[in-house]
């Protein structure tokens, strides 16, 4: 039954009474009418479409030197005529070869699951260049909920990224933050703005101060390194990869990456860690402490790295190298009993985040952490604030997360603001993420609170894919919740929602076994996780 639901995702001709695909959101090089592109750019568009698990069967590319020639479907620069396939994001230019400073036009219609033509897309443009001039970033996502507090740290969090963005975009190289900050931004750079061109140009930056070692810069143009700075290049890479879905950054730097932590797990043959300077943190963490916890979280995200780098067979070493982290580590830092010498929060985070501690330790470290959060609140400085949210939504912690953020005083916000929270509230309050580069693969998992902190949340992210967006509320006095996922189309999604024992869920009225393109795949552990195809959806489950 399952295998079959799954197979009727991807192929299913059944016919329906839905409309064509439509065409929009055309992108050169995930930029939108770029200047500056590669004489053998990539391009990329949405579709969408009002019938459920509608999918692109076949595409054809049309392009040409002006918009007239264009319009006459004249296309004397690439004519892929129709072309079988399911290929939308980053389609390789094939076309005649371009010249520096040449403007081109193009347009596309794409083929549904029934063979239906859509019409030809609004026409997009790029410019030939050897760089790209950085055009002001688009906003792409949006957030509101029923705290005002939490509005208030999103709108903080937004106008600090774009502030950041804007400058760097007119010039000021430094303006994104080092790299201990831009990687702490990255995702939220991405869910909420146009950024991919930015970020990629940032790292370019970067790769020009690269020491000897493969260890990036402070920020562009710096002539030294540092703690956490110094792996930005992997940190960096992995969301742009991640969030994006171009492998190209990660392909062309991997070389680079590798000798990276080589470089840094073979500085110390004891593991301590570098002795760089101090780290901005207001708990004053050890700098011996964050170093290896992030040398820990680098070599672990570098292991997902090896795949889009074609480099699986070096997935060992790297195995090897986190094992004797590991060890080095709970050496210097961990008590018999699991715990952490360190009694800051910032230390617990970074620890259960960086793949330094094993299952038995992990649990008595957020139990810890647990206790020091019930007990202070939040005191934790930029690096801790980045993950403190996350860690504790993951470990199903998501009423102190909440409590904890709403209760922040103006200072204590501003290392929030400036440490990317808006990337928490998208990923873990609407439930927004992807379970693949690109976001093919959605997952809509909002943690939603056990109690009345939280009443109701409204979110869209404009992915490489698609338009997402998730409503969800709770209904009282019965504890009835409701939830309004739209997934892109042609992309799968996995929807996780909270349930009760004697509660029962529902898609627009219909019992989940009638519902059209959604089938329950596990009830467990007071959660219902459901398998939907693309389109709109309301669950209703009480």
């Amino acid at each position: 039954m399952k295998q079959a639901f799954l197979t009727a995702l991807v192929c299913s001709t059944i016919c329906s009474s839905g409309a064509p695909l439509k065409v929009e959101g055309l992108r050169t090089e995930s930029a939108t009418n770029p200047i500056g592109v590669s004489n053998s750019p990539r391009l990329s568009w949405q579709l969408d479409s009002e019938e459920r698990g509608n999918f692109q069967r076949a595409y054809e590319i049309l392009a040409a030197t002006t918009q007239e020639k264009l319009d006459e479907e004249k296309a004397d620069l690439w004519a892929t005529k129709k072309q079988q396939g399911a290929a939308k994001l980053l389609v390789s230019w094939q076309g005649k070869p371009l010249k520096k400073g040449q403007k081109v036009h193009w347009k596309v219609r794409v083929w549904d699951k029934q063979d239906r033509p859509s019409g030809w897309s609004k026409i997009a443009t790029f410019v030939v260049g050897e760089q790209a001039k950085l055009l002001k970033p688009g906003r792409i996502s949006g957030f509101e909920s029923s705290s005002e507090k939490l509005n208030q740290l999103y709108r903080q969090s937004i106008a600090n990224l774009e502030k950041r963005l804007d400058a760097f975009t007119e010039g000021d190289v430094a303006a994104l933050g080092d790299g201990s900050a831009v990687h702490r931004s990255a995702r939220a750079f991405l869910y909420h703005f146009d950024s991919v061109p930015h970020l990629t140009e940032w790292l370019r930056l970067m790769d020009s101060e690269i020491t000897k070692d493969n260890f990036f810069p402070i920020y562009p143009g710096a002539q030294t390194t540092a703690p956490v700075s110094s792996d930005s290049g992997v940190l960096v890479t992995h969301p742009l990869w991640w969030m994006s879905g171009d492998a190209q950054p990660t392909r062309s730097r991997w070389d680079a990456y590798e000798g990276h932590i080589i470089a840094r797990e073979a500085q110390d043959t004891l593991l301590k860690g570098t002795k760089w300077g101090g780290i901005a943190d207001s708990e004053n963490v050890a700098a011996e402490f964050i170093d290896l916890c992030y040398l820990g979280f680098s070599c672990r995200l570098i292991l997902e790295l090896a795949l889009p780098a074609v480099q699986p067979q070096k997935a060992i070493r790297f195995q090897v190298y986190a094992s004797r982290i590991r060890k080095s580590f709970e050496r210097q830092f961990v008590n018999k009993d699991g715990s952490l010498k360190s009694k800051s929060q910032t230390g617990h985070v970074l620890a259960l985040r960086s793949a330094v501690l094993n299952p038995e330790q992990k649990a008595r470290v957020l139990a810890d952490l647990i206790a020091l959060v019930t007990k202070n609140g939040s005191k934790v400085g930029p690096i801790g604030a980045h993950f403190l949210p996350g860690v504790l939504s993951l470990t199903g912690n998501q009423d102190l997360a909440l409590k904890s953020l709403t209760s922040l005083n103006a200072e204590e916000q501003k290392n929030y603001t400036e440490s990317g929270i808006a990337e928490w509230l998208m990923t873990f309050v609407a439930g927004i993420d992807t379970i693949a580069p690109g976001f093919n693969q959605v997952i809509i998992s909002p943690r939603i609170p056990s109690n009345n902190s939280l009443a109701w949340v409204r979110a869209y992210h404009d992915s490489p894919t698609g338009k997402i967006s998730v409503y969800w509320k709770k209904l009282s006095p019965d504890s009835a919740l409701k939830a309004e996922v739209m997934i892109p189309t042609g992309a799968l999604s996995r929807v996780i929602l909270p349930i009760g024992k004697n509660q029962k869920i529902t898609e627009s009225g219909n019992e989940i076994a009638d519902a059209k393109g959604v089938e329950i795949i596990e009830r467990k552990d007071g959660k219902v996780s459901l398998i939907t195809q693309s389109g709109k959806y309301s669950f209703l489950i009480k």
